[in-house]
């Protein structure tokens, strides 16, 4: 399998499945690329696109550094921008789950001639928390992970939905590395951007696909309100995993919004 180099010498692994314009698949803190194939995205996606599938630093077969200043979301940019160079790509479609929605609007705020349309499957977070409440937020967080690993995660996300979490999304989940998301969490106190306040610079064309049980009071349809060209489709009776596991619900937006943005 191929790798690509960040420029603080962490090994990134990707894999390019399918024909067509560029698609680069990003993942949040659990799991594995593999896991855009078994919830039944990569093949409907590689019949039109090009996907990159890509092992962020802390997963699969990529690199784990844990240390906070490892897994900075400016190393996590960095990672993206080295991988497209690599590919000769000057433009591609990036998709994230989860914490890769933030890695994808930073993309689109900070280099938005490099991506043509931004898929972000989850919920952005709309903290008003000063960096010393979030420093603190980070360290009871960060405690519970050492302590439970990613147990008590997994247990809050079971309570948000109305069907169980598949056992095996589970397995996978506990199979991740839990240092590296220790050493992002770690990080966001001394992040200088945010999500939420990027929000009404990212002209690029974005869907927000977001589970019902998840955004309870629709933050998302505020977040796509704040930008220039977004929209958020709702799955009902769903939460954060469920919403992203019922690829045949999203799928046929998602494939239309893309078709609708090709370069």
């Amino acid at each position: 399998m191929p790798f690509v180099t960040s420029r603080d010498g962490v090994r990134l692994k990707y894999e390019l499945r399918g024909d067509g314009p560029p698609l680069l698949l990003h993942l949040g803190a659990g799991c594995d690329a593999a896991l855009w194939l078994a919830a039944g995205y990569l093949e409907p996606l590689a019949t039109a696109y090009t996907c990159i599938l890509f092992d962020h630093r802390g997963h699969g077969e990529s690199d784990r550094p844990a240390a906070p200043e490892a897994n900075h979301i400016d190393n996590y940019l960095a990672d993206v921008l080295a991988l497209l160079e690599v590919l000769g790509i000057d433009r591609t479609a990036f998709w994230g789950y989860s914490n890769g929605i933030a890695v994808g609007l930073k993309l689109a705020d900070e280099h938005p001639n490099r991506v043509w349309a931004l898929i972000g499957s989850g919920l952005i977070g709309k903290s008003t928390a000063t960096r010393e409440q979030l420093a603190e937020m980070v360290q009871r967080a960060n405690a519970e992970l050492r302590e439970f690993g990613w147990d008590k995660m997994i247990e809050g996300f079971e309570k948000q939905e109305a069907e169980p979490v598949p056992a095996w999304m589970q397995e996978r989940i506990r199979a991740t590395d839990i240092g590296p998301l220790i050493g992002w969490n770690g990080a966001r106190p001394s992040w200088d951007w945010s999500s939420w306040e990027s929000l009404p610079r990212v002209a690029t064309p974005t869907l927000f696909l977001v589970g019902e049980l998840e955004d309870p009071d629709d933050v998302m349809a505020e977040a796509a309100a704040r930008m220039m060209n977004a929209t958020r489709m709702r799955t009902p009776r769903l939460g954060h995993i469920n919403a992203f596991l019922r690829s045949e619900i999203v799928l046929p937006r998602a494939l239309a919004f893309l078709a609708e943005n090709l370069p």
